[in-house]
């Protein structure tokens, strides 16, 4: 059987994607003080070995160049930078960190989330790892989609939010927490309690997509119950054939992934 060449588990871009997702996850959910928050300001300190890897990640993800050679002599220049790492230190901070993440998160849905740009953070991986992982055809493939990536995106400007946010007292970040949620909530104030629930489950998203699919097949499953009990009551044939024709789609709802 072919070896995996790519592991999302030991991808550190990856990791620091899915922490920060569950950030604002855990934000809008209520919880104060979060636990991936807390991770990230341990795991990610500018002195860790991940850190340094992360760094790598991202530059590789955000940098943009005009020609396919300049791509390629960035990408050359932070292979070798990554070579310099210690390999058994940077394996032993991924095995504590998720280790952590095991503590205060369920890992099968932690790692669920549809990655941006997962194609690309794989092949970092990939060339980080070297042939230690991968095939040599898996490695020049990996080559080629980051060097197409670095030329064919526009440059991102990096605002490193998170990393800004950490380092603010905690009266800070309670206050920004206590902003945030009187915004949403005069914002969305004409909702109805339902709707809230589906926009908090929308946000919740980023770092469950398992839950909120089943949200949907739960919610579906009654508005097509509430559905069929009015319309026997209906008694306008037209409304009565759209009514039908709603609750016939919401079955749709079942299947999706």
């Amino acid at each position: 059987m072919k070896k995996s060449t790519h592991s999302k588990i030991k991808n550190t871009g990856i990791l620091f994607e899915l922490l920060t997702r569950q950030i604002t996850a855990d934000t809008m959910t209520g919880v104060k003080d979060s636990p991936a928050l807390t991770i990230i300001k341990e795991y990610f300190a500018a002195k860790t070995t991940l850190a340094k890897e992360l760094m790598l990640y991202q530059t590789l993800l955000n940098e943009s160049f005009n020609t396919d050679g300049k791509a390629e002599t960035l990408l050359n220049v932070t292979i070798k930078m990554r070579r310099k790492l210690d390999e058994r230190k940077l394996s032993d901070e991924k095995y504590n960190l998720i280790k952590e993440v095991k503590k205060h998160y369920d890992l099968k849905s932690f790692f669920k989330s549809t990655i941006n740009n997962y194609s690309v953070y794989a092949s970092v991986y990939r060339v980080f790892e070297g042939s230690g992982i991968a095939h040599a055809s898996d490695v020049v493939r990996s080559r080629y989609t980051i060097t197409e990536h670095i030329v064919n995106k526009k440059a991102l400007v990096s605002e490193n939010v998170v990393e800004d946010y950490t380092k603010e007292p905690k009266e800070i970040r309670m206050l920004a927490f206590k902003l945030m949620l009187e915004k949403f909530n005069t914002k969305y104030d004409k909702l109805s309690v339902d709707q809230k629930n589906i926009l908090r489950e929308y946000i919740n998203n980023v770092s469950n997509t398992t839950s909120l699919r089943d949200f949907i097949v739960g919610e579906s499953s009654k508005l097509k119950k509430t559905l069929e009990s009015k319309i026997k009551t209906v008694d306008d044939q037209i409304t009565s054939i759209k009514l039908a024709e709603v609750s016939s789609l919401l079955d749709r709802n079942t299947k999706i992934k």
